[in-house]
């Protein structure tokens, strides 16, 4: 209700008063407009940022730092849905479900997110819903973080490559080394005259998988570096090599590489611009923040962007 649309009730009452002495009349029409101001001010105060976490503490609900009423029927309705989703998380667990398969959701995965927001974590779940679901792919592993995402790693079976950024690896033998992956893959392709790893005659032929965290350093480290990752981002669907790579921003990615990465993941608050970047919209529906759980957007291609959980800390 606005309070123009009183105006004339007061106006009315205020004519009756003058010319009859009928005061009440200007009497009631000031306490319907107090009583609307109260209200408005009642309501104002019950503005909540619905993306803050939700909290039960037995009869006790916040949202943020707001304790919603003891009695429901003083909530608002999207409080309910809200607290209802809450509750279902804390009694029922999130499962981790974010699922790749690129090699039919867009061959390339790029996640972003600022420190601290799970990127690493990410990255280890990820390799090892790869490894389970292909034990006989390979792997190539770029650990530009000091060595503390993927250095425990280095025993296992599907590993064909692993760098970190105080190894002192040489850098042209690693970025040629990924070129010539590419050129190997190539000529075993022309060798058959296959056209794509799925045809039938590339049987056994295994999907090489390269994940890299901090592919900003990873840019940094040699001028080759940049040519080697753009190379399998633009031949690689039909080589069957993918990347999943982690970085804090799209900044300073090559347009021709960042063209490829088809799907995309951000996590937690990431940067507008980075989401505008790439092209990745907000859901609509809330998400419940979980202790102990990391959260992100995931947008693949053809699809609408959708909100997932993943756990910290999970060992692999």
């Amino acid at each position: 209700m606005q309070f123009t649309w009183m105006l004339p009730s007061l106006l009315f009452g205020l004519y009756l008063g003058l010319s009859s002495g009928a005061w009440h009349m200007l009497g009631m029409s000031v306490i319907t407009a107090g009583i609307w101001v109260g209200v408005r001010k009642f309501n104002d105060g019950r503005v909540v940022d619905l993306s803050e976490p939700v909290i039960i503490n037995g009869a006790e609900v916040w949202i943020g730092d707001y304790p919603l009423p003891r009695r429901e029927i003083l909530w608002k309705r999207e409080w309910h849905s809200l607290v209802f989703q809450a509750y279902q998380s804390a009694h029922s667990p999130p499962q981790f479900e974010l699922d790749l398969q690129l090699n039919t959701d867009g061959v390339h995965a790029l996640i972003i997110g600022a420190t601290g927001s799970g990127k690493s974590e990410l990255l280890k779940l990820l390799l090892a819903q790869t490894i389970s679901a292909e034990p006989n792919c390979e792997l190539s592993l770029l650990d530009f973080k000091g060595g503390a995402t993927f250095s425990r790693y280095a025993h296992l079976n599907q590993l064909r490559r692993l760098a970190t950024d105080i190894d002192g690896h040489d850098p042209d033998e690693l970025w040629n080394g990924i070129r010539a992956e590419v050129s190997r893959r190539e000529l075993a392709l022309a060798a058959k005259g296959a056209s794509r790893i799925e045809d039938p005659i590339m049987y056994g032929l295994p999907r090489h998988y390269i994940f890299i965290d901090e592919l900003a350093a990873a840019l940094a480290e040699s001028p080759m570096a940049s040519g080697a990752l753009t190379a399998v981002a633009t031949r690689g669907r039909s080589l069957g090599i993918h990347l999943i790579m982690a970085t804090q921003s799209a900044q300073g990615i090559p347009r021709s590489m960042l063209t490829n990465l088809r799907v995309r993941i951000a996590l937690a608050e990431a940067d507008p611009i980075d989401l505008a970047q790439l092209n990745i919209k907000r859901p609509s529906e809330p998400l419940s923040v979980l202790s102990g759980w990391g959260n992100g957007i995931v947008q693949k291609p053809g699809a609408l962007s959708s909100y997932f959980n993943f756990p910290l800390g999970a060992l692999f």
